[in-house]
């Protein structure tokens, strides 16, 4: 798994995500679901610069955070001081009290690009998981994203944030189609009198998923789909998918 927004790249992203992503919607569709199956203690695996944690310590939740990259955390806890944040891999981790609910957001599972990756993930969530505890992630659809991508070769986003226009311009190459992975390079701009300068480039390679994949590997992990959602993002249609142990 590479590392993941590090650096100026965490303040980057956090500045355009606040325009990207609407995080009173977001709060509000996990903390629903999270409340139909009457779960007390949530993770959140990808937790980035602590945008929901700060939702989730408004009212009073017990919330933890979990994530990948230091930079992204050091702005999460600046931002939420009275909230706990873990620096750690989906991977291998291990609670030091189980939870019921682990939620992964968005659309973190693109990292996993090997079934190895899946498989040690799921296993992870299933050993921090309580018995009647439920796991919640989302993941980008292959059916509509790859054939997205081939037809749209350059991807622009735009954001404007306290001030300052910023402008990504995204590029996707599929690299596998085992696996359906693709190469995703991302220029950053910010944008002066109509006048674009570069402020970073980042590369990834990560992995979209299709419905049957994620399915199966749940299976072998030992878990059941009781909720599939047919969800739309910002750029990319999704499913987000709630899973709990199988019995």
């Amino acid at each position: 798994m590479a590392t993941l927004y590090d650096g100026k790249m965490a303040t980057i992203y956090d500045a355009m995500y606040q325009t990207f992503v609407d995080y009173d919607e977001e709060y509000n569709f996990y903390n629903t679901l999270i409340q139909e199956y009457n779960c007390k203690t949530v993770l959140e695996i990808g937790s980035g610069t602590g945008n929901l944690a700060k939702r989730f310590q408004e009212n009073n939740q017990n919330y933890t955070g979990l994530d990948y990259s230091k930079s992204m955390i050091a702005i999460a806890e600046e931002r939420n001081q009275d909230c706990h944040f873990i620096l750690g891999d989906m991977r291998n981790f291990n609670l030091e009290q189980k939870v019921d609910s682990i939620i992964i957001t968005g659309r973190s599972t693109s990292y996993l690009i090997s079934n190895e990756d899946v498989n040690e993930t799921f296993a992870s969530l299933h050993n921090n998981i309580t018995n009647d505890g439920v796991i919640i992630f989302d993941f980008i659809d292959a059916n509509r994203f790859i054939p997205y991508a081939n037809e749209n070769p350059l991807i622009i986003h735009k954001a404007v944030h306290e001030g300052i226009s910023y402008l990504r311009e995204s590029t996707w190459e599929t690299t596998s189609q085992e696996n359906f992975m693709l190469d995703w390079i991302a220029k950053y701009y910010i944008i002066q009198e109509q006048e674009k300068e570069l402020i970073a480039t980042d590369f990834s390679t990560v992995r979209v998923f299709t419905l049957n994949e994620i399915q199966l590997f749940l299976y072998l992990n030992k878990f059941e789909i009781i909720k599939t959602i047919d969800r739309k993002t910002y750029a990319y249609d999704t499913y987000v998918i709630v899973a709990k142990k199988r019995s």
